[in-house]
C-alpha cells in the first residue's frame, strides 16, 4: 500500500491543541484487531455521525446496527447524529469533559491533529484487505506518519466538464484535459463571449493553487514536512498559469475576491466553457446534465483531481476498544459500504463496490469513480489550515494587485517556514 505523508487537508484547532494535550490519556498500546469469536466482544460504544447527504437521520442507521448485533449481540451501539456546524468545538469540548465518542466520522482535516495528540487508535491491522480492496488515495487521505487512522467510508471527486452549448458556439471541438489544450481552447471561448473557466480566490487552496501545483509536479511542503517546497519551478509555473488566466480575461473577475453561490456565478448561469472541478449535484441544479460533457481530471506533469474522503476513526480513550473495532470493521465491509453508497450518492473507497449498478441512472457520477485514484485532498500537516491562510494572501496579491509571482512565492515561503519553525 502506498502511504504518503503529505496528501490530506488538515484542521488546525488553534488553542485546542493544548487542551487536547492536557486531556490525552489514551492507551497508545491498545491492542488492534477484532477477536475471531464475536461472543468474546462486549461493551457499549458511542458513535458520532453527521448528515451525509441523504443519510441524515438516525432511522437510517437502525437496521444496520441491528444487522451488526446479529453477529455481535453483546455490543451496545449508540448512534449520535451531530451537526457539522461548530463540529470541532463540540469535539474538543467532549474530549475535555472526558466524554469523547468511541467512534467518530472524520474527514482528512482531523487526522494529523488528533494523531499528533496521541488520541487515535491505529487501524493498519484492523482489516487484511486494505491493500487489495480499497483505493490507495482513500487510505492515503487517512494516513499520518505512515499509520492508518481512519477506515474509509466514502469518497468525493470534483469532476471536470465542458458546457456543450458553449463549446459548440465557441467552435471548440474537444473539451480540454491538459494545460496546453486549455490554453488552445481558452481564447476561442472568450472570443465567442464566454469565459474559459473560473478560479476562486476565496476557496481553499486544496481546490485551487495546490491542485495546479500538484499537476505541475510540485509539492507544498518538503518530504519531512519541515519546510515549504512550493517556492519551486513547479510552484512558479502553477502560479503563472493562474495569473495567465486572470490577465487574459479567461476567468471572471468577481470570484477572484468574492465568494459567490453557484447560482450567482458565471458557471451557474451557463457562461463558462470548462469547469476544472465541480460538485455535480450542485452544478446540475442550473446546468442541464445533458449539456455537460464529463472529462478526465486536468493533467500537466501529473493528473490530479481535488476531492475528499470520509472515514471512521476510533479514540484510544474508549473503554471498549474491541467493540469499537468490531463496529468499524463492519462499517468498512463491502456490503455495508455498497448500501451506504447506494443511499447517499457518494463514491465508494472500495474497488469491489458495483458502481455500474448503483449509478445505472447516473452515468456522470459513475464516470468519476474511474478517477478516484487521482484525488488529492490537501496537505498532511497539523498546521495545514494555517499554511493555507498564510499562502492565500500572496496568491491574491498576484491576481489582484499585480505582484510579481516570484516575489509572492518568496514572501509566502518565508512566512510558512516561520510558521513551521514556531510549531516545532
Amino acid at each position: 500500500m502506498k502511504r504518503s505523508k503529505f496528501v490530506t487537508a488538515t484542521a488546525a484547532l488553534g488553542g485546542a491543541a493544548l487542551l487536547l494535550a492536557a486531556c490525552g490519556n489514551g492507551d497508545a498500546d491498545a491492542e488492534v484487531g477484532v477477536p475471531d469469536n464475536p461472543e468474546e466482544v462486549s461493551g457499549s460504544i458511542t458513535v458520532w455521525t453527521y448528515p451525509l447527504a441523504t443519510v441524515d437521520s438516525l432511522s437510517w442507521w437502525e437496521p444496520h446496527v441491528e444487522r451488526f448485533n446479529e453477529e455481535y449481540p453483546d455490543v451496545e451501539v449508540e448512534m449520535v447524529m451531530q451537526a457539522f456546524q461548530n463540529r470541532e468545538e463540540a469535539l474538543v469540548t467532549a474530549i475535555a469533559g472526558n466524554n469523547a465518542p468511541d467512534v467518530v466520522y472524520f474527514n482528512p482535516d482531523f487526522i494529523p491533529q488528533y494523531a499528533e495528540e496521541d488520541l487515535l487508535l491505529p487501524l493498519d491491522d484492523l482489516r487484511d484487505d486494505w491493500d487489495t480492496a480499497f483505493i490507495d488515495s482513500s487510505l492515503e487521505a487517512m494516513t499520518w506518519d505512515d499509520t492508518l487512522y481512519g477506515a474509509p467510508l466514502l469518497m468525493q471527486i470534483m469532476s471536470a466538464y465542458c458546457n456543450i452549448e458553449v463549446m459548440e458556439e465557441s467552435g471548440v471541438e474537444t473539451c480540454p484535459t491538459t494545460w496546453d489544450e486549455f490554453r488552445e481552447a481558452a481564447p476561442q471561448f472568450v472570443d465567442a463571449g464566454y469565459y474559459a473557466t473560473e478560479y476562486s480566490g476565496t476557496s481553499t487552496l486544496n481546490h485551487t493553487y495546490y491542485k495546479f501545483l500538484w499537476q505541475a509536479g510540485g509539492e507544498v511542503l518538503n518530504e519531512d514536512l519541515t519546510a515549504a517546497a512550493f517556492n519551486s519551478p513547479e510552484g512558479l509555473e502553477a502560479l503563472e498559469f493562474i495569473k495567465e488566466m486572470a490577465d487574459e480575461g479567461w476567468v471572471p473577475t468577481e470570484p477572484l475576491s468574492v465568494s459567490e453561490t453557484f447560482e450567482q456565478s458565471q458557471a451557474g448561469q451557463g457562461n463558462v466553457g470548462y469547469i476544472a472541478g465541480a460538485n455535480l449535484g450542485e452544478h446540475r441544479t442550473t446546468i442541464d446534465a445533458e449539456n455537460m460533457e464529463i472529462v478526465p481530471p486536468m493533467s500537466h506533469v501529473e493528473q490530479v483531481a481535488s476531492g475528499s474522503v470520509g472515514a471512521w476513526s476510533i479514540f484510544n480513550t474508549t473503554d471498549s476498544p474491541e467493540a469499537a473495532q468490531a463496529f468499524v470493521h463492519f462499517l468498512s465491509d463491502q456490503e455495508f459500504i455498497e448500501e451506504f453508497i447506494a443511499d447517499s450518492g457518494f463514491l465508494p473507497p472500495r474497488e469491489d463496490v458495483d458502481i455500474e449498478t448503483i449509478f445505472a441512472d447516473d452515468p456522470q457520477t459513475a464516470e468519476g469513480a474511474q478517477y478516484l485514484d487521482t484525488v488529492r485532498t490537501g496537505v498532511m500537516h497539523p498546521q495545514a489550515r494555517e499554511i493555507i491562510d498564510t499562502i492565500r494572501p500572496h496568491i491574491q496579491s498576484v491576481l489582484l494587485e499585480g505582484t510579481d509571482p516570484q516575489d509572492a512565492l518568496d514572501a509566502a515561503e518565508a512566512e510558512v517556514n516561520a510558521l513551521l519553525e514556531r510549531a516545532g
